[in-house]
């Protein structure tokens, strides 16, 4: 499954924690900001990172097919899909980042 849910569990304190599907919807807008709201800065770091390198990439894409194809339609979906691309791509690596920095942290993924 692309957007896979997951569920910590911090045996100190019995808490729970969920990254399901609108952990993905805010990740995919947010990106780095998504993952420093959650307490994770330094990860937000590397996010942004990401996040700038995913945006100058869909950019150049755009571009480059807008500026080299003469066709309307393919123009109109490259214009959509490959930021939406970008944009699913942002969340998924956002939420390994933060199942990464959860498990550092000493939660423990539950089944």
């Amino acid at each position: 499954m692309l957007f896979e849910t997951y569920r910590f569990d911090n045996l100190e304190t019995d808490e729970s924690q969920f990254l399901d599907g609108w952990s993905y919807f805010w990740a995919a807008l947010g990106g780095p900001v998504y993952v420093l709201l959650r307490g994770f800065p330094r990860p937000a770091v590397v996010m942004l990172a990401i996040s700038v390198a995913l945006g100058a990439t869909a950019t150049a894409l755009v571009i480059a097919i807008v500026g080299l194809v003469d066709n309307t339609m393919v123009n109109l979906i490259s214009v959509i899909g490959i930021p939406l691309a970008a944009m699913a791509l942002q969340s998924t690596i956002a939420i390994q980042i933060m199942r990464a920095a959860l498990i550092r942290r000493g939660w423990r993924e539950g089944y």
